[in-house]
């Protein structure tokens, strides 16, 4: 049944089965300015246009928009004005400001009033931007962009400072949080008192939206308006490294070496080499993204008591080594070992030290590399995401996605999963609205899960972690 709270049973709606303008007048009767069911109100102002204009109230409002009586003849939003009631619905429901921070979330609920269909949208825009990058610039008219300048003139001076898309303290609104120090640009007031809209830059992206003024502090020397439109200019598929580590590649150690097995108790330091591994083909359609990475789930197979590689041991788990296993098969670097300070400023000096453990490279666990990916994760490909619901419909679009959090005491580890598409009856929690409250999991730590939907509180949420992030791979 499609539309089940709007029928007593399904006797009752099996009457509607088959008869569209029943069906319209019965779901979208007496709501949105339509008259009661039997006025046929619900069926004559159904959704048209490119956004579905739905609803008397808002064909009228584009009436009067548009300049001509659509309320009197209501297919011309199809017919004739398409394209002019998206631009209506987008405009007046105000969603520049949540599109220029990528918030798909928040327009979907916007403009649906829930999250229905959300990972086919997510697919759709993730296909577009692709596109769009590819076309976007071109050689002959680089010259004529006026770079975009990023000049913070205030600073954070609370420990932490919500950006929010409007000013409302509400889960909705949240868009990212600041750190103390934080580096802002102030652009105006927010048309509310006490708030004001300022620009920031949340991860490797540069993002609007407004925070309380009390919680910013002017900079007393201004620095060097830093040009956005380069950093952020759209980086060639496999050259992600290149922008923010030109001079530092990944570390490992020797690769491909057929001993280190996952029925292996030992070398973890090292990736996997034995022969017969999965691999993602990242120029693969999305379907196929989301196969390759089942199948690497599977072929792990965390959960089996032989494949020592991953079975805890005590208090010591191995969730990062599972997390990087996984994340080196789909070809996302999520370093097993990384290069010491030491290392780095040779490399920023030029020279390119070899790999030596513990004096050139060291090994990273959960903690490390929560920080890891903060620092230099940007540079090899990672993407911060903000929501689950996001996240969930990466993973399901074949992208790396996984979740990370850091603990309070530094020395106990933290704890990293890894979010795998839906499939089967292996699917997200959601609430009411649609929105992901608990992805689909695969993990090492204290138990295994090949696959797992967790049904408490979110693992991340706990005390014991000081911090927690979630991140994408194309």
């Amino acid at each position: 049944m499609v539309f089940p709270r709007y029928f007593a049973d399904l006797e009752e709606a099996r009457a509607y089965a088959h008869q569209p303008e029943r069906i319209g007048s019965r779901v979208y009767g007496g709501r949105m300015g339509n008259g009661n069911e039997a006025s046929g109100d619900g069926y004559r102002f159904r959704g048209r246009g490119l956004i579905q204009l739905t609803g008397k109230c808002n064909y009228q409002a584009f009436s009067d928009w548009v300049g001509e009586d659509v309320v009197a003849k209501p297919d011309l939003v199809a017919e004739k004005y398409a394209a002019h009631s998206a631009v209506f619905f987008w405009t007046n429901c105000d969603l520049n400001p949540l599109a220029d921070i990528d918030d798909l979330t928040a327009i979907t609920k916007r403009i649906n009033g829930g999250l229905n269909g959300f990972d086919d949208r997510f697919q759709l825009l993730e296909r577009a931007k692709v596109w769009f990058q590819k076309d976007s610039v071109q050689p002959e008219s680089a010259a004529s962009i006026s770079p975009e300048v990023f000049s913070p003139g205030h600073r954070v001076c609370a420990t932490a400072l919500n950006l929010r898309s409007s000013p409302k303290v509400t889960p909705a609104t949240w868009i990212s949080t600041l750190a103390e120090g934080a580096a802002v640009q102030r652009l105006g007031q927010a048309g509310s008192p006490g708030w004001v809209q300022v620009r920031a830059m949340v991860g490797d992206a540069l993002r609007e939206g407004v925070v309380a003024e009390r919680f910013l502090a002017p900079i007393e020397s201004q620095p060097e308006p830093l040009n956005v439109t380069e950093a952020l200019a759209p980086v060639p598929p496999g050259e992600e490294s290149a922008r923010a580590h030109p001079e530092v590649e990944p570390a490992h150690l020797r690769r491909d070496r057929a001993d280190i097995t996952r029925q292996r108790d030992g070398g973890w330091a090292f990736s996997l080499g034995e022969s017969g591994r999965p691999a993602r083909a990242v120029d693969a359609a999305p379907a196929d993204k989301a196969e390759a990475l089942l199948t690497i789930v599977d072929w792990l197979d965390v959960s089996n008591p032989q494949h020592l590689r991953y079975r805890p041991r005590g208090n010591t788990t191995f969730c990062n080594i599972y997390a990087h296993d996984f994340c080196d098969l789909a070809g996302a670097y999520l370093p097993r070992v990384w290069w010491t300070d030491r290392a780095l400023q040779r490399w920023q000096a030029g020279e390119m030290p070899p790999v030596r453990y513990d004096d050139t490279v060291r090994e990273l666990n959960a903690n490390a590399l929560h920080d890891w990916l903060a620092d230099h994760g940007p540079g090899f490909g990672w993407h911060r995401e903000i929501d689950l619901t996001t996240l969930q419909a990466a993973a399901n679009s074949g992208e790396v996605c996984v979740i990370i959090a850091k603990r309070r005491d530094l020395n106990r580890s933290g704890h990293v999963s890894v979010v795998i598409p839906e499939h089967g009856e292996w699917l997200a929690r959601r609430d009411r609205a649609g929105a992901v409250t608990r992805p689909v999991e695969s993990q090492a730590g204290t138990r295994n899960h090949r696959v797992i939907v967790h049904a408490d509180r979110p693992w991340w949420s706990n005390d014991r972690f000081s911090a927690h992030a979630f991140w994408r791979h194309r």
